[in-house]
């Protein structure tokens, strides 16, 4: 894959804190090379310019989430501002010579992320009641679900 590829960002209704720790995939599909995936996700990062804050890549799963046979990018970015952060999560799906692009915010401190087969599951921990700001204990699960051509959260 080449870097040329362009990226654009659809984004939903989750919002939420976060940090990354790891992520884990499934070893079936690698066509797209580690290589490859972190030219997509540095051409993907450098187009997300918000205007106080600054995009940074945490982590990537290279993954076939739409089951078409090519593989895709699963990615843990931040945006970090001058005194906050926000964690998002952006599936690339290889549309061929592009890539279309589905982000949502993570609510938490992201401490993994995994891919099996079209679902994403997202561990976090989240503030409980008399949690300082530093030391989250709460954990909690998001899964999301490549459905129908949606990416869409699972109860």
């Amino acid at each position: 894959m080449k870097a040329r590829h362009t990226a654009r960002t659809m984004r939903s209704a989750l919002a939420g804190l976060g940090a990354a720790v790891a992520l884990t995939g499934s070893p079936a599909a690698q066509a797209l090379d580690e290589a490859g995936a972190k030219a997509v996700v540095e051409r993907f990062i450098q187009s997300q310019k918000p205007a106080d804050a600054e995009p940074q890549a945490a982590h990537h799963v290279i993954a076939d989430v739409d089951a078409d046979g090519r593989s895709d990018v699963v990615l843990q970015w931040n945006e970090l501002g001058p005194t906050w952060w926000r964690s998002r999560l952006t599936l690339l799906l290889d549309r061929g010579r592009t890539y279309r692009a589905l982000s949502t915010d993570l609510e938490g401190q992201v401490q993994g992320i995994r891919v099996q087969g079209s679902t994403i599951v997202v561990d976090t921990l989240t503030l409980g009641p008399k949690d300082p700001r530093c030391c989250p204990s709460v954990k909690k699960r998001l899964t999301l679900r490549w459905v129908d051509g949606k990416l869409v959260t699972a109860r």
